[in-house]
């Protein structure tokens, strides 16, 4: 504050201005004035700061929610996937019965059956046959 009062009555004393300092009545409502703005400040810090803080605690403690949350959660489904392992491990095991069972060999009627092998008959060159 003495710093802006010295380099103002600098500036008013090379241009030959009277300084508002020297008056003791301009004096005190300068005075006033830089108080009272001076507090404004520190107020708005102040508030700003509390927000932050009221954010800050309020974040946190949403991110309590969510962990609490997301425990609950996680022990629910291991509950659920023990709940279950019965039912799991029996289906599971008549799948694996199913496929163990041999597959009947049904012939249908019009389904292809290769015909049964004969004896080849030879012939020799001349056309007559031999056995």
């Amino acid at each position: 504050m003495d710093v802006k009062i010295e380099d103002k009555r600098k500036v008013a004393k090379s241009k030959g201005l009277p300084v508002p300092e020297d008056d003791p009545a301009r004096f005190g409502h300068l005075v006033n004035v830089m108080a009272s703005k001076q507090l404004a400040d520190f107020e708005m810090r102040r508030d700003a700061k509390d927000s932050k803080d009221t954010d800050d605690k309020k974040r946190e403690a949403e991110d309590n929610d969510f962990e609490v949350k997301r425990m609950k959660q996680v022990t629910d489904d291991k509950k659920k996937w023990e709940d279950t392992r019965e039912e799991r491990v029996t289906s599971w095991k008549d799948f694996v019965d199913k496929g163990k069972k041999k597959k009947k060999n049904k012939t249908k009627l019009g389904s292809f059956k290769p015909p049964k092998p004969r004896l080849e008959e030879r012939t020799s060159m001349n056309g007559n046959t031999n056995n």
